[in-house]
């Protein structure tokens, strides 16, 4: 079943004048589906609320108004079902007040479609951040208004109107409300809050069992990209590890030198390499300059505590298993054709699995939860990308 990632809230006055706005991400506790239209990954939904933890908040809203949207249908079909999951049936869902504004568009715009968009630019109605809720919400309010200021009063739907005073939305009694999480927010949040994490509860001095924190650290930035299930690993290993916030800070310089040794192991760093030192130091939270540091630190052959990194913390071999979840830039038949090509196979995830590939790491998917369970590494797609191409370096 397709679930809400997004929902937003704009309360229009009888004139066309809007009042309140409330909009936020919503975790669907599934994969959040096609990324590339809406822009939301399961990164930005894993700390949002589910519909249920918001449900409250939905409801006294939309009690005694009726309910807008272009497509109507298509909105209330989805709210109606986040309804039923969350234990609450609605009445008579034939009958939920509504308002169509892709219905009345040809009563009072002339467009080249009865697409949002060309509704909006037919009636000087500026869409920004189309295809967000909270765009898509006041773009509709805007254009709501400039038909009730072509209609003469009352406006045609008037009955609607009134039908939505008399109508009754399940209650929501037992259902606090959670914070509202919006897109702005995910944009702003500091990115390196676990790594605070890892340090600020370590004690101030202990033994360094660094071993298998660094066991854990290769694997996670085998696709250069720290998931939120990785962190949380770290994190716990770390404690049960007793390492001190110096020790930890100290393993991660160690662990990009070790980069900067494989990279200059033909005495070049091309820019691909320089990126991906780049992107490992920001994600361990090393300043701007650590790069530069640890390259050096390599050619004046200091090894220092030296951490010797392999070449691939996964080799794959003919007859493993890989497993492909979640929306991908690349079509799944493309990369199963791929795989099929060096003698893998695909299909559900086992534990038996020896990669799950994902579009986003920190994905919701069913695939990927019983992954997690099973402690099978998640990657994304580029990385993925340039195992199969040692991999086919490794057979020529």
């Amino acid at each position: 079943m397709d679930r809400i990632v997004e929902i937003a809230i704009v309360l229009v006055s009888d004139d066309g004048r809007i009042e309140e706005e409330w909009s936020t991400l919503v975790n669907p506790q599934r994969d959040v589906g096609p990324t590339r239209i809406h822009g939301i990954t399961a990164t930005d939904v894993l700390a949002a609320p589910t519909f249920q933890d918001v449900m409250g908040r939905v409801l006294g809203l939309l009690e005694g108004r009726v309910l807008v949207a272009h497509n109507a249908d298509f909105d209330v079909r989805f709210l109606l079902a986040e309804l039923r999951q969350a234990g609450k049936e609605v009445a008579d869902p034939t009958r939920v007040p509504q308002l169509c504004t892709m219905r009345w568009s040809t009563a009072f715009v002339s467009s080249s479609s009865r697409r949002l968009i060309d509704c909006c630019a037919a009636a000087g109605v500026d869409l920004t951040n189309a295809h967000t809720a909270a765009g898509d919400a006041r773009a509709t309010a805007e254009l709501l208004r400039h038909y009730l200021r072509a209609s003469p009063p009352p406006p045609p739907w008037q009955d609607v109107m009134h039908q939505a005073v008399a109508y009754r939305w399940p209650t929501a009694a037992g259902f606090g409300e959670a914070l509202a999480r919006s897109r702005a927010q995910v944009v702003s949040e500091p990115k390196h809050a676990w790594l605070e994490r890892v340090v600020s509860h370590m004690p101030r001095a202990g033994d360094a069992q660094v071993d298998s924190y660094l066991a854990v650290l290769e694997m996670a930035l085998l696709d250069g990209f720290l998931a939120e299930h990785e962190k949380e690993a770290l994190v716990e290993t770390a404690q049960n590890s007793g390492l001190d916030r110096d020790t930890v800070l100290d393993l991660h310089k160690r662990y990009l030198r070790a980069m900067g040794e494989v990279a200059l192991e033909d005495g070049v760093v091309t820019e691909s390499e320089r990126a991906d030192l780049k992107g490992v130091a920001a994600l361990l939270g090393l300043p701007s300059d650590a790069v530069k540091q640890a390259l050096e630190a390599v050619r004046e052959g200091s090894h220092e505590g030296a951490y010797a990194l392999s070449a691939s913390a996964i080799q794959l071999e003919a007859g493993d298993r890989v497993v492909f979840t979640g929306d991908m830039n690349r079509a799944r038949d493309e990369w199963e054709r791929d795989i099929r090509r060096f003698g893998l196979e695909t299909g559900g995830v086992t534990k038996a699995t020896k990669i799950v590939v994902a579009g986003d790491p920190n994905s919701l998917s069913g695939k990927a939860a019983k992954a997690r369970t099973y402690g099978i590494p998640i990657v994304t797609e580029s990385a993925f990308a340039r195992l199969l191409e040692k991999q086919g370096s490794g057979q020529a």
